[in-house]
């Protein structure tokens, strides 16, 4: 996964009725206290209607299309 891929967020809690949520990686996040690389994301097709930006685990994610 890299900055400009089309991603869809994959949690096995996410309610099965509801449309998938997507977005477009933004960026690394590297959590100094985990120790762990995350990946920013911008989703474009969240439920709220506004647009966000959340750092996400990768096991979450799952890559729609790549980006250029």
């Amino acid at each position: 996964m890299k900055v400009g891929d089309l991603v869809k967020f994959v949690h096995p809690a996410s309610p099965p009725n509801k449309p998938p949520q997507m977005g477009i990686i933004v960026s690394d996040y590297f959590d100094k206290l985990q120790r762990a690389v995350y990946k920013n994301v911008i989703w474009v097709s969240n439920y709220g209607g506004c647009q966000e930006i959340r750092p996400i685990d990768t096991k979450f994610l799952e890559v729609i299309s790549e980006g250029r």
